[in-house]
């Protein structure tokens, strides 16, 4: 935090991720009050990670080819406009569902701007820091996000949630617009085809950042109790406020368990933790499904949450590193984007199968499914990362 630059970024994501976690709960609470439906309600809530990926493949190569602070101004000064229009009262769910899309859509080519620029104000020594101290601010704007959306949803109205996200929007564009220098772009112009393509290739190309890539893909599984936590809430008898606090277990448990990782898990130790705790992940939810009492549940996602909060700290951190600063924004917004598109296909998919199975068996398979998925990436790190003998 001595760094001016990076606390002016660290404030800004903590105001934006709160006030996008309250729009969140809210948009979820209102279209599963409005349908009755959890594969609708789960549906929508997808919509809030799905679009970030074709936002990265249509608009990432911005990110590099215009100064990151310039990006991550403008998408925030856009979404805070967006998320005002949601705000007006009487909107269709077919319009809220375009809106939430459009949120999503520009969601990647930020992320890929915000990421890169993270490296630009911390040195290799202090990005790993800066990373886990981000995560655990983006875990905790997230549990007070969603614990006091459900509850807001419920007491005031879902609107007042989504007000709320516009003006944090809008304070975060104001404070990365006045409190962090502008930097020349990292790379030369190039069609937008050829900047994917060639995003893609250099990813995949390398081994070690090929296994990072893959492991962002997991999110399918480990993201399940978040997507259905209306529904699993519903089985188990309870309301919107205690939907809150199952959201917001799971980003409990990596603001307590981040500072942990943080103490015993140092730099020479990570190259083998992260295979460990990519297949570690989804091993607590594996027995959701003969757990009878809805906080002994939370205390497992918030398990999850702490070892996945960890995967996603060290896996940056890596693959900042092996990417030239050219292309960093690119390969970052690649992976930042691949994992927010298969929480949404996971949020999707399962808020489908609760329709049909109980929500807790759901979340169990998903559990169980993550280990072997996890097993290919995990092996093929450690061997890509082995010192030469």
């Amino acid at each position: 935090m001595s760094v001016e630059e990076f606390r002016a970024l660290w404030l800004a994501e903590l105001l934006s991720v709160t006030g996008d976690q309250f729009a969140r709960v809210a948009l979820v609470v209102l279209v599963f009050d409005r349908t009755g439906s959890a594969a609708i309600a789960g549906l929508t809530y997808a919509l809030t990670f799905v679009p970030a990926l074709a936002g990265t493949l249509a608009l990432s190569q911005v990110a590099d080819q215009r100064p990151r602070r310039q990006v991550v101004v403008f998408v925030d000064g856009l979404r805070a406009l967006v998320v005002a229009v949601m705000v007006i009262p009487g909107v269709d769910l077919v319009w809220l569902c375009v809106l939430v899309s459009v949120l999503s859509f520009v969601g990647g080519p930020y992320s890929a701007a915000q990421l890169a620029l993270l490296r630009d104000l911390l040195s290799a020594e202090q990005y790993s820091v800066g990373m886990s101290l981000r995560q655990i601010t983006v875990q905790a704007a997230q549990l007070a996000g969603v614990a006091t959306g459900g509850l807001l949803s419920t007491a005031l109205s879902p609107q007042f949630c989504l007000a709320v996200n516009a003006f944090t929007f809008a304070a975060s564009a104001l404070l990365l617009g006045t409190r962090i220098r502008s930097r020349p772009a990292s790379a030369p112009a190039s069609s937008s085809a050829r900047f994917v393509a060639d995003g893609v290739t250099l990813v995949w190309s390398d081994p070690r950042r090929r296994a990072i890539f893959v492991m962002t893909f997991l999110g399918v599984c480990y993201v399940v109790p978040e997507g259905i936590a209306v529904s699993y809430v519903s089985e188990m008898g309870h309301g919107a406020v205690v939907v809150g606090l199952v959201l917001a277990s799971c980003s409990a448990g990596a603001v307590i368990g981040l500072p942990i990782f943080v103490r015993f898990v140092t730099p020479d130790r990570q190259r083998v933790a992260l295979a460990v705790v990519c297949v570690a992940v989804g091993i607590p939810l594996v027995p959701i499904a003969l757990v009878d009492g809805i906080f002994v549940a939370m205390v497992a996602f918030a398990v999850s949450g702490a070892l996945w909060a960890a995967l996603v700290v060290m896996s940056a951190s890596f693959l900042a590193e092996l990417l030239p600063d050219a292309s960093r924004s690119r390969g970052m917004g690649l992976a930042s984007s691949a994992n927010v598109a298969a929480q949404g296909m996971g949020i999707g998919v399962s808020g489908l199968a609760a329709e049909v199975v109980n929500p807790s068996w759901v979340i169990a398979i998903a559990g169980a499914v993550s280990v072997p998925l996890a097993l290919w990436p995990s092996l093929s790190w450690l061997r890509s990362t082995a010192p030469p003998r």
